[in-house]
């Protein structure tokens, strides 16, 4: 199911900036969950679970968590797909992926988590039913190409939900943007300008987006062409 070698290729990389913060998240759990409940203004459950339902999910599915940090959906996915369903989660972090695979362990359902870049995907294609990922997408630095390794590993007609947030759009709180992105930049590696629902509307079909917060925060899903 992994290739071995580009594995082994990603993991002799030095770590990156990305990586290095998300690691020291990782090992802060407590702190790094205070940040986003803080960050999306106490509803995180509320979104996540916005997102899961919108995967319209079925017993038995196989899902892929794109940017899994430290598994904050696997409860929410594992409930929704069964003891027949299988969850993989990816990550850059070694942390996270640690912390991932011990929340997973708890789990009734299979669970597999790797460490890899979400630009190339170590996995094979159309195997997915369902792809997620929340406020993940926001923090890589070629949506493009992570949206279309999405494209590659999901099946025909499978969904893939995006939760993620923005910089503020009006005023009076956008003039705090500059602050914002600059300390978000430093302590999660934010792009607040990715490109993430235009490369989903270039990539899938039937594409919808909520936005919430005045706009901030949003789920946008897709399906995969037939």
């Amino acid at each position: 199911m992994i290739d071995p070698f580009r594995q082994w290729a990603f993991d002799r990389r030095n770590h990156t900036h990305s990586q290095c913060v998300y690691d020291w998240w990782s090992r802060h759990d407590r702190v790094y969950a205070a940040f986003v409940t803080a960050f999306l203004l106490g509803r995180t459950g509320e979104f996540r679970d916005r997102t899961v339902a919108a995967l319209s999910l079925d017993p038995g599915d196989t899902i892929l968590d794109v940017g899994c940090g430290p598994g904050p959906n696997f409860e929410r996915l594992a409930d929704a797909i069964g003891p027949t369903g299988t969850i993989v989660g990816v990550d850059a972090s070694p942390g996270m992926v640690k912390r991932a695979k011990e929340r997973g362990e708890q789990l009734d359902c299979e669970v597999e988590v790797l460490r890899a870049d979400a630009r190339r995907l170590p996995l094979a294609n159309d195997r997915f039913d369902r792809v997620c990922a929340t406020l993940s997408l926001s923090a890589m630095g070629d949506v493009e190409a992570v949206v279309a390794g999405i494209s590659d590993v999901l099946r025909p007609g499978g969904r893939i939900a995006v939760l993620d947030a923005r910089s503020f759009q009006t005023a009076p709180l956008r003039w705090l943007n500059p602050l914002v992105e600059g300390v978000s930049a430093y302590i999660t590696n934010w792009y607040p300008d990715a490109p993430i629902a235009r490369s989903v509307e270039d990539m899938f079909t039937e594409v919808s987006m909520k936005a919430f917060h005045g706009g901030t925060v949003y789920v946008v899903t897709g399906k995969k062409r037939d």
